[in-house]
């Protein structure tokens, strides 16, 4: 396990309905698309489910070191770090639609609804995610990673290349006085701040939300008990 910098170079800024990514996430998601292949997006929605559950032993058990229970990931460092909105519109066009067959086209609801979605993005030139884990593994995972982010599917965050490089310290948990991600305040001898967030893939999950210091907060980590990945 090697400490390390996963630094992401964009094409297209990252829409995020949530402050920040998490690199644990990231990794789960690219672990679940390896071991079921197109069977991931058919799994049921809004139910947590391990890569575990269905693959007793695989190869990505332990892509990123874990202690005491605590995943070494940081969450996302934008570079330039700026959030704007952005809204996309889809409205009923009759260029090519028979109108001669309809006198009236329903556009409040249904097929021909129109709609305004309204993203938070961050235009950055690049994104940093630090962690400790085995990089055999992840440049395997890594090899797969196109994008970032939500709505990827009309191109928000598309990912040109990415740089993994050793580090000699690690900087996934706390660095310089200040946690690099949610982490509950029962790892801390102190915290300047505290609130509920979740702390561990999925984070959309409410089981997985628990009293954290938020990424930022001056903490001191307390002495954590020897784990594995």
């Amino acid at each position: 396990m090697q400490p390390f910098r996963l630094r992401c170079y964009l094409a297209s800024p990252v829409a995020l309905n949530h402050p920040w990514l998490h690199l644990d996430g990231v990794v789960a998601h690219l672990v679940q698309m390896r071991l079921r292949g197109r069977d991931y997006y058919t799994l049921p929605t809004k139910v947590p489910r391990p890569a575990s559950q269905d693959f007793t032993r695989h190869r990505y058990q332990h892509v990123l070191l874990e202690t005491d229970g605590l995943t070494h990931a940081s969450i996302s460092w934008f570079h330039p770090h700026k959030l704007v909105t952005v809204g996309y519109y889809k409205r009923f066009e009759d260029q090519g639609f028979p109108v001669h067959r309809k006198k009236r086209v329903e556009i409040g609801s249904g097929h021909y609804r129109s709609w305004m979605l309204r993203w938070v993005v961050v235009p950055a030139e690049y994104v940093d995610f630090y962690g400790v884990g085995d990089l055999a593994l992840l440049e395997e995972l890594l090899a797969d990673l196109t994008h970032l982010g939500n709505d990827t599917r009309v191109g928000w965050g598309r990912v040109v290349r990415w740089e993994l490089e050793p580090l000699a310290d690690d900087r996934s948990l706390v660095w310089q006085g200040v946690a690099m991600r949610p982490i509950p305040v029962r790892y801390f001898a102190s915290w300047s701040e505290a609130v509920p967030l979740a702390w561990r893939p999925p984070y959309w999950a409410a089981e997985n939300v628990d009293l954290c210091a938020p990424p930022g907060a001056e903490v001191a980590l307390r002495t954590l008990r020897d784990g594995g990945a």
